[in-house]
């Protein structure tokens, strides 16, 4: 970019993502994991732990698309409807791997139900605002106490709030969450690229299978044939380019930048709180019997 040039705002949010994953990466949790030094135990606790954003980032597209102008955006709307009929089918092969572990998906979603079913929006929001305070001030501040008695760590009840309120809330326009979710796409590949497909593709403590290994395999660079770019490069790139190409996104710079920002910190916070320790998350509730190996 030439000197007093404006960076498009897809560039800058790409910039945010990269300047904190480089924290998740180079957690001990993250270290550990791709060096294959991390106890299995400690794995499954984070995939369980995890869930919770998986389903979340779907009910945030979901509720998202009332935001968009489908008749002015309608080619815009079909891409995203071909997006979450994908993001559902990814859902179904995180369950499967839960299951092939013998951790019970079911379970997990009652609990993440009924915690926050005894909170209004407006203590989610503030607990939420909460956890980022301490997130903004030391990113590995990642038990502040700011949710009572967390069923999950507070960095992935916090961020499964966040974007249910960017995708949500009428205060909030469209392109602040849709840069939101292009960040979590793009932060999701980079530490599974560096960090989860490294520790666990081909880890025999890990990799029992395909249903084990494939959500890996298609979010990441070496998941596609040697040479080419994988689908989700494809998909993370056409987000970046609506981001850089609109109008009104660029419009909101200032505020879409403090948006990813803040989803970025909950991010890394989500990998950090498996540090060794900082663990505040137990698997046992939700373990039952194992399935048998994956084929």
């Amino acid at each position: 970019m030439n000197p007093g040039t404006k960076q498009n705002v897809g560039d800058t949010v790409w910039d945010l993502v990269l300047r904190y994953t480089v924290h998740a990466n180079e957690s001990e949790f993250g270290v550990a994991l791709r060096n294959r030094e991390l106890p299995k135990p400690r794995y499954l606790g984070y995939i369980a732990a995890m869930y919770p954003i998986v389903i979340g980032f779907n009910r945030a597209l979901i509720k998202s698309l009332a935001k968009i102008d489908h008749v002015r955006q309608s080619t815009f709307v079909r891409a995203l409807a071909e997006q979450l009929y994908e993001e559902q089918g990814h859902n179904q092969l995180w369950r499967g791997k839960l299951r092939t572990f013998g951790i019970d998906h079911e379970a997990l979603y009652r609990t993440l139900e009924g915690y926050l079913a005894d909170f209004s929006a407006a203590e989610l929001e503030h607990m939420t605002k909460g956890v980022l305070a301490h997130l903004q001030r030391d990113l590995t501040d990642v038990a502040p106490r700011c949710f009572p008695e967390p069923p999950f760590p507070e960095p992935v009840l916090a961020l499964y709030h966040y974007l249910w309120m960017t995708a949500s809330l009428e205060s909030i326009p469209y392109w602040e969450h849709f840069a939101c979710q292009a960040a979590m796409e793009c932060a999701i590949f980079e530490v599974v690229s560096t960090s989860i497909y490294p520790g666990v593709v081909g880890n025999p403590e890990l990799d029992v299978g395909p249903a084990t290994t494939v959500w890996w395999k298609e979010h990441s660079r070496q998941g596609s044939e040697s040479g080419k770019r994988s689908e989700e490069e494809k998909h993370l790139e056409l987000s970046r380019h609506a981001l850089n190409r609109n109008d009104q996104a660029n419009e909101l710079a200032t505020q879409i930048t403090a948006r990813v920002e803040d989803t970025c910190r909950l991010f890394a916070g989500t990998f950090i709180c498996h540090d060794s320790d900082k663990i505040g998350f137990s698997l046992e509730p939700y373990l039952c019997a194992v399935s048998e190996k994956a084929p």
